[in-house]
């Protein structure tokens, strides 16, 4: 399942598509073989156009593989990228929610979990949140062990970095 959400900004009225002073995320979801959720990716983008959704899908979802969404006119040249395409178009956002439930559960729980835990986040920061949720959330069944693989991978994969590096980025 693949869709797109909006989050943080303190914005009323419109919601979703029309929405101002939010981030556009892209949101992708695998269906386990149980039907349940596998796994998910979620990716701030700087608009919502078929070139960001596109290129959203090319670096999580592989090639040949099927990409159920809304009906949105951005997600309609994926078949022309390798992909299989299954789309229906929506009447209200309810129904979205029933054609499109992980991805709907996914953006739910990250955004009860950013104002549980942290309040809030700043766009500017946003994708070290989505990575943040997406890993634990991917890895949901080995909690046990996850602090431990977390300290490996940052020793292993990474060179000494100071303060002023991480807060840069």
């Amino acid at each position: 399942e693949m869709d797109e959400a909006f989050v943080e900004g303190k914005s009323t009225g419109i919601r979703g598509r029309g929405s101002l002073g939010k981030t556009p995320v892209a949101v992708m979801a695998g269906i386990s073989r149980g039907g349940g959720l596998s796994r998910a990716h979620m990716q701030a983008l700087g608009q919502v156009s078929s070139l960001s959704l596109e290129e959203a899908a090319q670096e999580c979802v592989a090639p040949g593989a099927t990409i159920i969404t809304d009906g949105l006119h951005a997600y309609r040249d994926l078949p022309s990228l390798g992909y299989r395409h299954r789309f229906q178009v929506q009447q209200t956002p309810e129904d979205a929610a029933a054609f499109l439930p992980r991805v709907h559960v996914t953006v739910s729980n990250f955004k009860r979990w950013v104002l549980d835990i942290f309040h809030g986040v700043s766009s500017k920061y946003l994708q070290s949140y989505l990575d943040e949720f997406c890993y634990r959330l991917n890895r949901r069944y080995n909690r046990t062990d996850l602090f431990r693989r977390i300290l490996n991978r940052c020793v292993l994969f990474t060179g000494p970095v100071t303060y002023a590096q991480l807060v840069a980025s």
